[in-house]
Order: structure tokens, then C-alpha cells, then sequence
């Protein structure tokens, strides 16, 4: 066999099980990081909205219309704090650090929303989960 073909053929091996190895492990995790966050962004301005539409101004929440929007938001946000502590690679979870992002902290201030009765306390966690999140 003629060395430079070799050569090449083994560089060609070398690049794609690189290229394999940086999709697997940095750019499938984010991709699906990014995702998850759209999804949560959705879901709260979703049920922002509908809270708005259901209750007055002076009426307490009743969640029970708009749980499924809810736990599919709560569901989004642990999937964040998954993804946080465990699949998105090291050096990315230290970008999001100095973005001030916190998808656990996040994820504590959605975690018990259908307990609370005030509309404006569900709003005001709300934001201030968006705002950790970096979704405003």
C-alpha cells in the first residue's frame, strides 16, 4: 500500500472520530440545553397568559385549569437542572455561571407554585425565575 494514502486514510479516521466525540459529548448536551430553555420560556409566558385570562385582577389563582401548563413548565425546569449538574460540559456550565444563569435556583422558585393562592406572588416568581434563567 502507498504511505501517503495511508496517511490520509488515517487522518480522515482521526478527524471524524474527533468530530463524533465533540457532537456526542459538547454539542448534543447544549443543543438540547438551549431547547429545554426555549420550552421553559414557552410554557411561563404560556401560563403568564393564561392566569391573566382566567383570573381578575383581584381574584385568587385557581390553578386547577392551568396545572398541565404548570407541571409541563416544572417538568421543563428540572430537566434544566439536569442537564446543569450532570450532561453539558464543564466549560459551558462556567459560561452560564458567569451569565448569572441558575437553572436549580430556577427550578426551586417553580417547584411549589400551585400552593400559592396570590396571583401577584405566582407572577413575581415567575419573573424572577425568567430573569435567573436569562430568558427576559
Amino acid at each position: 500500500m502507498d504511505s501517503p494514502l495511508l496517511i490520509a486514510a488515517g487522518a480522515s479516521f482521526i478527524a471524524g472520530l474527533l468530530g463524533y466525540i465533540i457532537a456526542r459529548l459538547w454539542i448534543k448536551p447544549i443543543a438540547r440545553y438551549n431547547i429545554t430553555k426555549r420550552k421553559l420560556d414557552h410554557e411561563l409566558t404560556r401560563y403568564l397568559v393564561q392566569m391573566n385570562l382566567s383570573t381578575g385582577p383581584g381574584e385568587p389563582v385557581t390553578l386547577n385549569r392551568d396545572a398541565m401548563i404548570l407541571r409541563t413548565a416544572r417538568q421543563h425546569a428540572v430537566d434544566l437542572a439536569s442537564c446543569f449538574g450532570s450532561e453539558i460540559p464543564y466549560w459551558y456550565r462556567l459560561l452560564l455561571e458567569s451569565r448569572k444563569e441558575s437553572p436549580t435556583e430556577a427550578s426551586g422558585l417553580l417547584t411549589n407554585l400551585s400552593k400559592i393562592r396570590n396571583r401577584e406572588q405566582v407572577k413575581n416568581r415567575i419573573e424572577r425565575a425568567r430573569t435567573i434563567m436569562g430568558l427576559k
